[in-house]
């Protein structure tokens, strides 16, 4: 069990890589005109496109975390609710 969860923290996946893409586009955008004008090489410009990306993952990886921490909580209360309400109704009889 610790080795999955070591793996776990290791391992930053996202849901939707194509919206981690999407924000790796826009946020290199600027640059394109740069490049297009012959100011920033291939290499550079790729180099800095794949920095956006691993920024963007890591920070989709970040959010899907917290989203998913707040989700969990809200199904465990709402888990005990229905529990409590059965009991209530199941103690009554």
């Amino acid at each position: 069990m610790l080795g999955r969860n070591l793996r776990s923290e290791i391992v930053m996946g996202v849901r939707r890589p194509e919206l981690v893409l999407a924000a790796a586009i826009a946020v290199s955008l600027p640059m394109l005109l740069s490049f297009m004008s012959g100011a920033i090489s291939a290499p550079a410009a790729l180099l800095r496109f794949a920095i956006a990306l691993a920024l963007c993952w890591a920070l989709g990886a970040a959010i899907e975390r917290v989203y998913d921490a707040y989700a969990r909580q809200a199904r465990s209360a709402a888990i005990r609710k229905q529990l409590e309400e059965a009991r209530r109704q199941h103690g009554g009889e």
